[in-house]
């Protein structure tokens, strides 16, 4: 069996579980820390692939490393896993689970990109007024990029809305640039 159509099953058995806890939100962080973990730390990847190492043991030392971001049900499920190179395997489960928690829970994930940071007053106004626009619960995530010079772009699923001060000076300079 492919590894893809092994993530896809896994995700939904993982999502299946989660959701019976009602913790989908706490898989779907812990999922996302684990996969830029494996991303970010060689030494992690390297544990991880290791035969001389037992998935129990590797599910105890993910257990012990990450107590706080891992979910029960995540380091549970690395301990059962056989025969599957995990390194691959997370990237894989994080994004079906992402899909499976879209379509079932009417969840839209969206990257604001802003030139300056703003209060969380205001952020919070502003998922407020996206949830409404969206008819969906937003994953807001901000990100602050001051190339923008003001304005906002978003990153809604995989539809990009650039209303940036430098993308309108952009289009006017290609506008004039073509009037001559």
């Amino acid at each position: 069996m492919k590894l893809n159509h092994k993530a896809k099953q896994y995700a939904e058995a993982m999502f299946y579980v989660a959701s019976e806890s009602d913790s989908e939100m706490e898989m779907k962080d812990s999922l996302s820390f684990l996969s830029e973990s494996i991303k970010n730390f060689p030494e992690l990847r390297s544990f991880l692939l290791s035969k001389r190492v037992s998935n129990h043991d590797k599910s105890n030392a993910i257990k012990a490393i990450f107590s706080d971001k891992c979910h029960i049900i995540l380091s549970e499920f690395i301990a059962m896993v056989e025969k599957v190179n995990i390194v691959k395997l997370v990237p894989l489960l994080e994004k079906y689970f992402n899909i499976l928690l879209i379509e079932k829970k009417n969840v839209v994930n969206v990257s604001a990109d802003i030139a300056m940071d703003i209060d969380e007053n205001k952020k919070n106004e502003f998922k407020l007024m996206l949830d409404k626009a969206l008819s969906k619960d937003s994953e807001l995530s901000f990100h602050v990029n001051p190339k923008l010079l003001g304005g906002i772009r978003l990153r809604v699923g995989n539809e990009l809305i650039d209303a940036s001060l430098i993308n309108h000076l952009n289009k006017l300079r290609h506008e004039m640039l073509g009037a001559k």
